[in-house]
């Protein structure tokens, strides 16, 4: 809650004009090197206080059940190995990476 869903809303929708949806994002995002990068260094991700493997298990339940896209059966899970080796690099341009990423897939929104 601290985490993601105090901007993103418990139903991952975000709010308009400030916080941006990840409903239509998630799975593409995580379909790809760079989103799957790209969600476990945004900030509520990267700082939070969870394990590694917890976060990479929050990942896969936001996938899961917050993605208004069903996760295809060959998207691969989050593992704790991965967060790890995309955790300690900052994210510096958030808003400009998720624009890039966002304009690379079709069909998210």
């Amino acid at each position: 809650m601290l985490q993601c869903m105090g901007c993103h809303t418990p139903d991952g929708r975000g709010e308009p004009g400030h916080v941006p949806s990840i409903r239509n994002t998630l799975v593409p995002f995580a379909n790809t090197a760079e989103g799957r990068k790209f969600l476990v260094q945004v900030p509520g991700s990267a700082q939070s206080k969870l394990s590694d493997a917890e976060l990479a298990e929050v990942l896969n339940w936001m996938i899961d059940n917050l993605s208004a896209i069903s996760r295809p059966p060959q998207l691969r899970r989050f593992t704790g190995g991965e967060v790890a080796a995309y955790r300690g690099t900052p994210l510096v341009s958030v808003a400009a990476v998720r624009a890039r990423l966002v304009a690379a897939q079709p069909a998210a929104q």
